[in-house]
């Protein structure tokens, strides 16, 4: 059966500008609704109007939440995990803090733990998009709110990171770069990479294989030894801009980077992405994500299916602007002689 991921990757955008088109909500080009539109009617896809809904079960309220992290070490979540606990300690709730490691089955036993607790619901930042496990998060006997990632099967709250990585192609074009790469997962799951290849595909820019460092899951230390290795491939370095999928991992690059005797931004432009205060103390350009309001709203929708009104279990999906902030690591300043 075709589901709305299948639309998105046909059409080369992101889930959320799918749900925008067909809900008519959001700025979208005339050119890629239409598109949209005739893949669903070319796909059959049927899109359901009315809202999901997510099974109902009664428990006596025990005034705990729990979140789930992938990790605590990268200042994004940390960051994330300090507004979630601000907000529920507000009301006088308690939060429960766990950590993945970005390991599923580790994940599964932590989510067993939490049924044994009976919280009264689950913030979580999953560890893998996989429609089966997306469902079994969907059958717990709490509300699960996702957040920083889009679920359709999930209340979610999340930038539009398929946009954030076109604000990125489009800058780096923009500087007048054409030789141009990504170190990350480079995934169709992953919005970021799709999103800036996209872009950078629309401005007739290529993105071939040679110049896509593919790192997903893995450690720091084993980031760097595959950039390291990377370079060792290649006596000439392959691109002149590259943009890395967060922050912590765009610090490393650039260590490698100027461990090598290049630049930044004068041989090379980096640009990474969540805006955290790693980018903001080295000076990194980075896309910036309303990690507050990411975490406020992700609260009240927790509020609004925990309450006393039984019926308001709809799966809402909100979807908020990402926002390059360019620093030196992307943009050469030129210093005046006087």
């Amino acid at each position: 059966m075709t589901t709305i991921r299948d639309v998105a990757e046909l059409a080369g955008v992101s889930i959320a500008t799918i749900s925008r088109v067909l809900n008519n909500k959001g700025k979208v080009s005339e050119e890629t609704a239409e598109r949209v539109r005739a893949i669903v009617k070319e796909l059959g896809y049927v899109y359901v109007q009315q809202p999901l809904k997510r099974r109902q079960v009664v428990t006596k309220p025990q005034g705990v939440f729990a979140i789930i992290l992938p990790t605590l070490s990268n200042p994004y979540f940390a960051e994330l995990l300090d507004i979630v606990e601000q907000e529920v300690q507000y009301l006088g709730r308690s939060l429960l803090v766990y950590n993945s490691r970005g390991d599923v089955q580790r994940e599964l036993g932590l989510l067993n733990i939490c049924k044994q607790q009976k919280i009264d619901g689950l913030f979580i930042v999953p560890s893998s998009n996989k429609p089966d496990y997306i469902a079994t998060l969907n059958q717990q006997p709490f509300p699960v709110v996702s957040l920083t990632q889009l679920h359709p099967e999930l209340t979610s709250v999340a930038v539009d990171h398929a946009e954030g990585g076109a604000q990125v192609a489009e800058h780096l074009a923009s500087m007048g770069h054409t030789q141009i790469g990504y170190l990350g997962p480079a995934d169709e799951a992953e919005q970021k990479f799709t999103g800036f290849r996209n872009k950078l595909s629309d401005l007739r820019i290529p993105l071939p294989a040679e110049r896509i460092i593919d790192t997903p899951d893995v450690s720091a230390p084993e980031l760097s030894a595959r950039f390291s290795t990377y370079l060792d491939q290649h006596a000439v370095l392959p691109f002149s801009a590259i943009f890395v999928f967060n922050d912590v991992s765009a610090q490393l690059v650039i260590e490698v980077l100027q461990s090598r005797g290049y630049r930044v931004p004068e041989n090379v432009l980096v640009v990474g992405f969540d805006n955290t205060l790693i980018a903001q103390v080295m000076n990194i350009s980075s896309v910036a994500q309303p990690i507050r309001e990411i975490g406020r709203l992700g609260f009240q929708e927790m509020m609004r299916l925990t309450g006393q009104n039984e019926t308001d279990t709809d799966i809402h999906h909100l979807i908020l602007s990402p926002r390059l902030v360019l620093r030196n690591s992307s943009v050469r300043v030129i210093k005046k002689v006087l």
